[in-house]
């Protein structure tokens, strides 16, 4: 698929999404059962969330990404390990809670954000390991690319 093609798809996954958001909150606007309503409104949700990524995605497509500075990278680093350890505590309580409860809703529920807990703590794992790591424009990296080929590295010619 072609940059055009794969462009032209993005858009057209990007309004399926929102067409999904649109007949959920039509579905749910009477709606009385609190526990199909807020399942209902989580599928929506996934749905906002997955536009989002798709219109990230189509910006990705058309350029290249901004470089992220180290200062920047600290704390994103940091914040996505503190992100990670929580979210492998949020698996560990969500099982515990669908494993000792007697409600099928309950297990239903917690099972469910188990999972999403899960897709969080390995996508955190692969950002961390793809984007933090390799896209940091470092001071050295910049002197680098400046000064590399340059027969004066950095001081006045001559």
């Amino acid at each position: 698929m072609n940059k055009e093609e794969t462009l032209a798809f993005i858009d057209k996954q990007i309004q399926l999404e929102l067409k999904i958001i649109e007949i959920v909150k039509e579905n749910v606007a009477q709606l009385g059962n609190v526990f199909v309503k807020d399942l209902l409104l989580a599928v929506s949700t996934d749905s906002k969330k997955h536009s989002e990524l798709l219109k990230s995605l189509r910006k990705a497509v058309e350029g290249p990404t901004p470089f992220i500075s180290e200062k920047e990278r600290d704390k994103i680093a940091r914040g996505i390990e503190a992100h990670i350890k929580m979210e492998e505590k949020a698996v560990e309580t969500y099982g515990q809670l669908a494993e000792q409860s007697d409600s099928d809703q309950v297990k239903t529920i917690a099972m469910m954000i188990r999972e999403d807990e899960i897709r969080h703590h390995a996508l955190l794992k692969e950002l961390h390991k793809t984007v933090v790591e390799p896209e940091t424009l470092t001071e050295d990296l910049i002197w680098d690319v400046m000064w590399k080929d340059s027969p004066w590295k950095g001081s006045p010619g001559g």
